[in-house]
């Protein structure tokens, strides 16, 4: 195997969706990626008695992408609007992967903080939610691919 591109994300995620999370990373197998060795981080990492504000403040700036799984939940957190996304998004830092994990209007009635300024990665127009069966590996299998464009773009 030839040399691999090492990237790690920070799992940007609402509480609320853990299920549909759970469902969309157990698809996702980015370990079967061509030249990209990628590895993520969110909080559920966490250990008793650890400092959480520090800990997910070092893993935000020491991450090389943010893959932000959307749901209205996630544009309602104030953690994440306040804390997370203004250190993955903003004049000075661009290492968002955005993705439509449950469906959030973007016909400006919903206020999405600059997230709808970059692709945001559907199957097809439908969210993670929306698929089932076949259709819910493909949108995983999709993604892995997606990230892997994009990393091997950025390191090109």
């Amino acid at each position: 195997m030839g040399d691999r591109v090492q990237i790690s994300m920070f799992l940007s995620w609402c509480h609320g969706d853990a299920a549909a999370k759970k469902a969309l990373l157990g698809q996702l197998h980015l370990e079967g990626l061509a030249g990209v060795q990628a590895d993520w981080w969110e909080d559920s990492h966490l250990r008793i008695g650890e400092d959480w504000r520090r800990q997910i403040l070092g893993q935000l700036a020491a991450c090389d992408y943010g893959l932000l799984l959307l749901s209205p939940g996630f544009f309602a957190s104030r953690f994440i609007l306040d804390v997370e996304l203004p250190r993955l998004l903003g004049p000075d830092v661009d290492k968002v992967l955005p993705v439509m994990l449950k469906r959030v209007p973007i016909d400006g009635s919903w206020d999405l903080h600059g997230v709808d300024t970059r692709q945001i990665f559907t199957s097809k127009g439908r969210c993670f939610t929306e698929t089932r069966g076949p259709s819910r590996e493909k949108f995983a299998l999709d993604l892995a691919t997606e990230i892997r464009r994009r990393v091997l773009s950025d390191v090109a």
